[in-house]
């Protein structure tokens, strides 16, 4: 797709900066989702600045495999676990969740797709590709931006963001303030907000806009029509956050599940 986002540009300028807190916060937010993850096989599709790969080896996997369709996500997740984690079991590689071909075989005990696969271009296949990486009784930790009634112009505005980047400086001048001026509004500290958001979430705030704005291809779904799908696959929902839409006049949001596998 000539629209396709490059994520891995945006990465690569940021993981040069990680530094213990932002693996720490890693950590929490990957023990949070998944559970355990001490001696288990670690499957991350869509691995970005590889920082939650690094996260499940700080927590002790056996072995983690990152998998991303963006070179740049590759080369920056090599460096980051290189960094983070030089002497643990792990392995970093190109490949295409839609593309069967490019793909390893097996399973894994837990497989790890957070805010990816809804930017593959056709998310329902990914979602069903990544699923069958998951062994029996392992689980699925999986983000997807959640439907708003507004969904449908962010995906152009995501496409045209993506396709001509004389349109990127503008929109992020447009959006920025907007932002902000709708958090004061809401009576919210919009100062602190900025200030603490490296620590809180890992990312640069603007960084984080620029990922906001650009990235296509772009769908989401409903938690009801996404567990009614994955279920159908052999799994069971074990925990879901973050699962309530706005409307998204600012975008949405991911909602955040692990399903666990009780049928292969």
């Amino acid at each position: 797709m000539n629209a396709r986002y490059d994520f891995g540009r945006n990465w690569s300028e940021l993981a040069a900066r990680f530094e213990q807190e932002h693996l720490d916060r890693a950590c929490e937010d990957l023990h949070r989702l998944v559970g355990d993850v001490k001696d288990k096989t670690f499957l991350d599709i869509g691995c970005g600045s590889g920082l939650h790969s690094a996260a499940a080896l700080r927590l002790g996997a056996a072995k983690v495999q990152a998998l991303d369709y963006d070179t740049g996500c590759v080369e920056t997740t090599r460096a980051v676990l290189s960094r983070f984690a030089p002497e643990a079991e792990w392995s970093v590689e190109r490949a295409d969740i839609l593309d069967e071909g490019s793909l390893p075989s097996g399973t894994f005990d837990i497989v790890y797709s957070w805010g990816v696969l809804h930017h593959t271009g056709d998310m329902w296949a990914a979602i069903r590709n990544a699923a069958g990486f998951v062994g029996r009784g392992g689980r699925f930790g999986l983000a997807i931006y959640l439907k708003t009634p507004l969904c449908g112009l962010w995906t152009v505005e995501k496409r045209l963001y993506s396709s001509h980047r004389w349109l990127r400086a503008p929109v992020k001048a447009l959006f920025v303030p907007a932002y902000i001026l709708a958090r004061t509004l809401r009576h919210r500290d919009p100062i602190s907000f900025v200030k603490n958001y490296r620590a809180r979430r890992g990312m640069e705030f603007l960084a984080d806009v620029d990922d906001w704005l650009g990235g296509y291809p772009y769908q989401s779904t409903s938690a009801d029509e996404l567990e009614t799908t994955v279920e159908k696959l052999g799994f069971r929902t074990k925990q879901r956050f973050n699962v309530t839409p706005g409307i998204g006049l600012f975008g949405t949001g991911c909602g955040e599940w692990c399903f666990e596998r009780i049928d292969l």
